[in-house]
């Protein structure tokens, strides 16, 4: 069986399995109710991330069938992270969590998968590189949680970002990797039908963590796998958009006074809705973005020449820098535009 296969069949099954995730959140109350930092008006159901994990381990069982060396090896610790992840995330969904606790579990995830023997050489020497890694995992996972706060947002912009990786893997020779990469981002695609425009259910921070965990490991096994030199560069520019989004939500929420690890309407993707006038405009417009950043990102990897990577980082950097300084001008709105109805 083809390796693009796993993702038609990853999406089939999160569109059948989308609606049973949906029904099982009302039955058992995994609901997200309305709040004043949120955009929904009704309780909406919570289990995305369940359902997306399930349509995304069957593709990957399916994927099975293509024979993958190295897929035994990194299979099982990427499986118990991301395990973590998602447990870790519906306790927080239903029960709340200290964000220390949170912190803790998520670097537990983390070390699933360095555990496997897969920590980048950064030349910082080996615990250095484990230490930093382990953090910049920890990091990405609170990004994506953090921009999970417009329909379609993550699952869309993880679609496009593992797409992106699943390519580096099979260019690389990777094709258990890659396989893995796919169904995940099919699942992703497979979701959003029932989160975008309008949602029927959200990932919750069990889908947002996950997915946070599972885009930081396809960054690490880059890093690890690829090419030492520029092109280590390329995976750390494909999840540019939401490392932006937490430095500025951090720097401007520090500026201000207020409390960094506490929800609100102050992100980059609020204030762009506030300009734009729309939230789905503002989602396709990160989508956009995000697949620009990810065919970015991987021509810096591939070629992994110095006039490239410095080419496209500098652009991208003073684009950032642009972007972050009008947008900490846009002031918060206190009743944000509300999705469209389709």
């Amino acid at each position: 069986m083809p390796v693009a296969l796993v993702f038609p069949i990853a999406f089939l099954l999160a569109l059948g399995l989308t609606p049973l995730a949906i029904r099982a959140a009302w039955a058992v109350g995994y609901l997200d109710h309305p709040e004043a930092r949120k955009l929904h008006t009704s309780a909406t159901a919570l289990l995305g991330g369940v359902g997306i994990f399930l349509a995304s381990a069957a593709a990957a069982a399916a994927g099975t069938l293509i024979p993958a060396p190295g897929r035994e090896t990194v299979a099982p610790a990427l499986l118990g992270g991301a395990v973590v992840a998602l447990l870790l995330g519906l306790w927080d969904d239903r029960r709340g969590m200290h964000p220390a606790v949170k912190l803790a579990g998520q670097g537990i995830a983390a070390a699933f998968l360095l555990s496997a023997g897969t920590v980048p050489d950064l030349g910082l020497g080996a615990v250095a590189n484990a230490t930093v890694t382990l953090v910049a995992m920890v990091a990405l996972m609170n990004a994506i949680n953090f921009l999970d706060n417009m329909n379609g947002m993550v699952p869309g912009l993880a679609a496009i970002c593992l797409a992106a990786f699943a390519w580096g893997s099979a260019m690389r020779g990777d094709v258990g990797v890659a396989s893995l990469q796919l169904a995940l981002s099919g699942a992703c695609a497979g979701f959003l039908p029932y989160n975008f425009p309008r949602a029927r259910i959200f990932l919750g921070d069990a889908g947002s963590l996950f997915l946070g965990y599972s885009l930081g490991a396809s960054a690490v096994l880059a890093l690890h796998a690829g090419p030492r030199g520029w092109g280590q560069l390329g995976p750390v520019l494909v999840l540019a958009y939401p490392a932006f989004d937490m430095i500025f939500v951090v720097v401007t929420r520090l500026r201000d006074g207020r409390k960094v690890y506490l929800g609100g309407r102050d992100h980059t993707t609020h204030r762009i809705a506030s300009v734009l006038k729309c939230p789905k405009r503002t989602v396709l417009l990160l989508w956009a973005s995000g697949a620009v950043l990810s065919v970015s990102g991987l021509v810096v990897q591939n070629l992994n020449q110095a006039m490239p990577a410095l080419l496209l980082w500098g652009l991208w950097s003073v684009l950032f820098l642009w972007m972050g300084m009008r947008l900490s001008s846009v002031p918060i709105e206190a009743s944000p535009p509300r999705p469209t109805k389709s």
